[in-house]
């Protein structure tokens, strides 16, 4: 394909990109990504060119022995050239790598981006912006496709993301090639873009050529799908966000998700999918709990959370590690008592001025029946109690199954004691012979408020 004053058109295209995809507001400084490729050397001599205040970084990996050296050179005559500031940084990309267990290519990208945002915080810069153009975005299409993806794998790489913009993606590697020979620009030939080994060389090398061989426009019609396909994203995403509203409902540290309203859509595992990426299940994970759902008891984790199956909810909790925990309250005074997962309020109140709370989360005790200091610890298997209303003591765990209490609820379950006599099981039920009766003259009330940030 031949571009006709390409230094012109060239521009224009790139300028007209910027406005249409808001990419840099007036007065904004871009730091430029630079490689020495001829990609990030194109972009720089179009910001160059559209007066465009910028300054040039350059991360050293460290893969390629000289060729890395001569590339870092090459930045400081580029820079040099344009009157610009450069930063650049050295990074033991492979120790990163192997400490991390990620691959070369996640580890130079971690390293990249994060340098890059400290250095927009240090220096005041408002965006990144890397050289990324219409056949890396192909490429990373076709990656996803193969590798298996959601919604948001197909509209491939965005023009925005936080402060980081791409503003070469109107462009093909054909166009941005033919530019910088016409305008007779130096860059730096990296020999591993050649090499096979990686999957998005071997996508570039031998994948897409085939399909060019059927669709010669290739490059420019998937940018088109794509674009539609972003579209199709942000109509469905708008809807996840009205139906997690609906749906899901935090009380404290637990999800709950009222799955029954969608459990039979045919659409379901995808939009569960969507709901609940946050917590990291997987669209496998959800899906294979959907086929043996309505039954209770099947429970799937993540890294940071469980997902548990209710008779009509599905319950979400984060992982928890507090079985040692114990606490105590010392004297019968008006005071709070504030632990890293919930926190007790104690009121110390007359009789004749107390209205009787019927409420689980809310212990109404007579104060001449305690015995101080109370202590509070997790429940255990063999601890029994006289329930509010009964004469005869019951086991608790009993208790807890006649509750229906779902197996990820019990371990958060504490328990409080007097004197060695199990006064509460918190959030459910006083035992019967410390309650308040006709002859009490003072209550000792105990409020539990779940913290909604404890895990």
């Amino acid at each position: 394909m031949r571009y006709k004053h390409d230094h012109t058109s060239l521009l224009a295209a790139f300028l007209a990109f910027i406005r249409e995809q808001r990419l840099i507001e007036k007065g904004e400084t871009t730091l430029l990504a630079v490689s020495a490729g001829v990609d990030s050397v194109v972009m720089s001599a179009l910001f160059y060119q559209a007066q465009l205040p910028f300054a040039l970084a350059h991360c050293h990996f460290g893969l390629r022995g000289v060729a890395s050296d001569q590339d870092e050179a090459f930045v400081h005559q580029l820079a040099q050239q344009y009157g610009v500031k450069l930063y650049t940084q050295s990074f033991d990309t492979i120790a990163y790598a192997q400490k991390n267990a990620l691959s070369i290519q996640m580890a130079a990208r971690e390293l990249r981006y994060q340098w890059f945002e400290e250095l927009c915080v240090k220096h005041l810069v408002d965006k990144i912006a890397t050289a990324h153009h219409g056949n890396d975005n192909l490429e990373t299409l076709l990656l996803n496709l193969t590798r298996g993806t959601g919604i948001a794998g197909l509209h491939g790489i965005l023009p925005r993301q936080g402060r980081v913009i791409r503003p070469l993606l109107f462009a093909d590697k054909a166009r941005l090639l033919h530019y910088a020979q016409s305008e007779q620009l130096a860059w730096q030939e990296d020999a591993s873009n050649a090499q096979n080994s990686y999957a998005r060389n071997f996508i570039r090398n031998k994948v897409v050529p085939l399909l060019q061989t059927i669709n010669p426009n290739l490059t420019a019609t998937s940018r088109l799908t794509m674009e539609r396909l972003g579209q199709v994203e942000a109509v469905f995403q708008e809807q996840v966000v009205a139906m997690r509203q609906q749906i899901l409902h935090r009380h404290g540290a637990q999800y709950y998700l009222a799955i029954q309203q969608i459990q039979d859509k045919p659409w379901a595992p995808v939009v569960l999918a969507a709901l609940l990426k946050p917590f990291g299940f997987s669209f496998v994970q959800l899906s294979g709990l959907l086929r043996c759902s309505p039954q209770p008891g099947k429970m799937v984790a993540s890294t940071h959370y469980q997902l548990y199956v209710d008779r009509s909810v599905w319950i979400i909790t984060p992982h928890t590690q507090r079985s040692q925990r114990f606490y105590t309250i010392a004297t019968a005074a008006s005071q709070v008592l504030a632990t890293q997962d919930y926190k007790l309020q104690m009121r110390v109140i007359p009789r004749v001025q107390y209205t009787l709370i019927p409420d689980g989360s809310v212990a109404a005790l007579d104060l001449a029946l305690l015995r101080f200091p109370l202590t509070i610890r997790k429940w255990q298997r063999g601890d029994f109690f006289y329930p509010l209303g009964m004469q005869q003591r019951k086991k608790l765990s009993d208790f807890l199954v006649d509750c229906k209490v779902p197996r990820p609820l019990k371990e958060r379950i504490d328990v409080m004691f007097s004197g060695g006599e199990l006064v509460w099981v918190m959030g459910y039920r006083i035992d019967d012979r410390f309650k308040i009766t006709h002859t009490t003259k003072t209550v000792y009330e105990v409020q539990l408020i779940a913290r909604a940030d404890a895990a």
